[in-house]
């Protein structure tokens, strides 16, 4: 058990005066129980501050009373780098610390900072409800009540240059130990938006971010399992970059992950899994061809989704997906979609070059 990590989990969907999410409670959850999971971060539930509305607050809420709100945030924040100072100071080894911040929701790049979670609260006119990354980064490694920060942040990043980025209210001067080493991941470029997988049961809704970052972290089939079994930093990186690439290549604006790294090592994020080869798999689908797909197999913990889009006489539309050997199952969802070629089952063996047409 990793006993010196602390979390706090951002997610918002409902938000009153501006428009409304579907996935990014739901994303929050899942990050969760990635961290709590003995195989993934290996996090106290005790530790793990999980910030987000009820049902009932969200059915009930206007803009005035609408939460989480900043408050929240901050008090999650404030209460977890109390708590790891004192386990310092009783003994606790400072190096074996470390703090995880997800951020969930519609989001913008204010003036002075890169991104910015909105909270529940903000408005056109109240822009300024927001968790900016690089401020509240900026503080963590100079006060350094943690060694290790990592952020994620699932959110679009448009710009609002007449916003200004405001840093947390924490006042602590306390000159850093030692070198903090730093991650942030962004869902997309500076500037851009970020997309949601809609699906008809909100409950499925999905941000393709937060699905290739839970996907990654879990050893994705082994595809982002080093050879020493460990799920880091910079094998992450990559994974998420290309499938968040892939999914959102159909839209307008294609979603760019965008990563912040300043560390001496890698960070560590799971060990002990079994690293098995994956090869990238192309899946071409039949021209003309629209809708969303399941992919299916033994080993993978759910399914993953993608939206094709394949214009008619194009030639359809390919995914590339990392897949280890052994057998899967692509199901259109709707059941009106045609048939695929051999049921959509196809085996993935050791080797390169996979193609699979359906």
């Amino acid at each position: 058990m990793n006993d010196l990590h602390y979390a706090v989990v951002v997610g918002i969907n409902r938000y009153p005066a501006i428009s409304d999410l579907r996935g990014a409670r739901g994303d929050a959850g899942r990050f969760r129980d990635w961290l709590v999971d003995p195989t993934g971060g290996n996090v106290p539930a005790t530790n793990i501050a999980l910030v987000t509305a009820t049902e009932r607050d969200e059915r009930e809420a206007d803009v005035m009373t609408a939460v989480p709100t900043r408050e929240n945030v901050n008090r999650a924040l404030y209460l977890a780098h109390r708590a790891v100072r004192r386990a310092v100071d009783e003994g606790g080894n400072w190096a074996d610390t470390r703090l995880y911040l997800f951020l969930a929701g519609h989001g913008i790049a204010p003036f002075g900072g890169d991104a910015a979670l909105l909270m529940a609260n903000a408005a056109i006119d109240l822009l300024g409800n927001h968790i900016a990354v690089r401020p509240y980064l900026s503080w963590y490694e100079s006060a350094s009540p943690f060694h290790e920060i990592v952020f994620f942040a699932d959110c679009c990043r448009t710009r609002f240059g007449g916003v200004a980025a405001f840093g947390p209210p924490f006042t602590d001067t306390i000159e850093a130990p030692d070198k903090v080493e730093c991650l942030a991941g962004y869902a997309t470029s500076l500037g851009d938006p970020a997309y949601e997988q809609q699906a008809p049961d909100p409950n499925r809704s999905r941000g393709h971010f937060t699905s290739a970052l839970i996907e990654g972290l879990r050893g994705a089939g082994g595809g982002t399992v080093t050879s020493e079994g460990k799920v880091t930093s910079d094998s992450l990186i990559d994974y998420v970059r290309r499938h968040v690439r892939d999914r959102t290549s159909q839209q307008l604006v294609p979603q760019e992950a965008r990563f912040l790294r300043e560390t001496s090592t890698p960070i560590v994020f799971a060990e002990g899994l079994q690293g098995i080869g994956s090869y990238p798999v192309t899946l071409r689908f039949p021209a003309g061809f629209r809708g969303w797909v399941e992919l299916r197999g033994r080993d993978m913990s759910e399914p993953r989704r993608l939206y094709v889009d394949g214009a008619a006489g194009a030639g359809g539309a390919d995914h590339v997906e990392p897949l280890v050997p052994g057998l899967y199952k692509v199901v259109p969802e709707s059941p009106a979609a045609p048939d695929f070629r051999d049921g959509g089952f196809f085996e993935v063996v050791s080797g390169g070059g996979h193609g699979v047409q359906f």
